[in-house]
């Protein structure tokens, strides 16, 4: 068969009801699309490739941020040549951070799918981490402790605006790292962070802004750091949250760059689109306009 469209949905979504009543309702509406189901993560890139090989130009990825980073990373490959299929997303996930940073009505399952379907796509940066493709938001120490270490019964007594980095500050007792970043053409900054995320949109962590200024079509990653070796004052540093790009914080560091390294003698917890990466040394630059994105 071949198929334009080609919904590549999450295993573990495939049955339940309202993503069944979704792709009725989106094919009552006269969307035309066939549906795939990767058997596990690794079947994954090999299914976008045989969709492609038969035709298909459009692949909407039907899960959660992960998969929307598996479908982009099987669409992006090494990022040597840009990739003529367009992708669109099905917000499946608990957060959904990159559709809702992307606008998109990620409660309307459906209407998630006609715009998949129907909208012109437009073009994306893609961020590149050691060579590996990310869509949504890098976080390193706190913010990969977070998707690590925090108990799913933390994370609902939290709820709402309790989920906050404050809140899991102070929740998780979480302890800073000493690392550096390294940026072409200046002196390494040393420091000792208790969070950096690197952000090509704007949300992380269950709708925390983690990069206000973020635009993904700029040519620029957003960097947000927390650093803790002037002081603690988590006061200080919940407004300086409020006006990250200040450069007169003590605390709060936010930088947009095209390209950088972020640097430490032990191992960094790396948390990529809800993927994780264990390094010494993260090398981070983009990809500008690379990937085309249905939104």
């Amino acid at each position: 068969m071949h198929e334009s469209t080609v919904l590549v949905l999450h295993r573990k979504s495939a049955n339940e009801p309202r993503v069944k009543d979704a792709v009725k309702a989106a094919k009552k509406a006269g969307c035309k699309f066939r549906v795939l189901v990767p058997f596990n993560k690794a079947e994954k890139g090999r299914v976008v490739a045989e969709a492609i090989a038969n035709g298909a130009t459009r692949i909407i990825a039907g899960g959660g941020d992960g998969t929307i980073n598996g479908v982009a990373n099987a669409l992006v490959g090494d990022g040597k040549t840009r990739p003529d299929v367009a992708m669109g997303i099905c917000p499946l996930g608990t957060a959904n951070d990159f559709a809702r940073g992307c606008g998109l009505p990620a409660d309307d399952l459906a209407e998630c799918l006609q715009i998949a379907c129907q909208r012109e796509p437009r073009a994306i940066d893609v961020g590149m981490l050691n060579g590996r493709v990310f869509v949504n938001v890098a976080s390193l120490g706190f913010g990969a402790e977070i998707t690590a270490t925090t108990p799913i019964e933390l994370k609902k007594a939290l709820g709402g605006a309790a989920y906050s980095l404050m809140g899991l500050v102070h929740a998780m007792n979480l302890t800073p790292y000493p690392a550096r970043l390294v940026v072409p053409g200046e002196e390494p900054a040393k420091g000792s962070f208790l969070f950096a995320a690197v952000g090509n949109n704007h949300f992380a962590g269950g709708g925390f802004d983690i990069a206000p200024k973020a635009q993904l079509d700029d040519g620029l990653l957003d960097l947000t750091a927390i650093r803790l070796d002037k002081g603690v004052n988590l006061a200080s540093i919940q407004g300086e949250l409020e006006n990250p790009m200040n450069p007169d914080n003590t605390h709060v560091l936010y930088r947009q760059l095209a390209e950088f390294s972020i640097e430490s003698d032990q191992k960094l917890h790396c948390n990529l689109d809800g993927e994780p990466v264990k390094k010494k040394k993260l090398r981070f630059s983009t990809l500008p306009r690379h990937l085309k994105v249905v939104f």
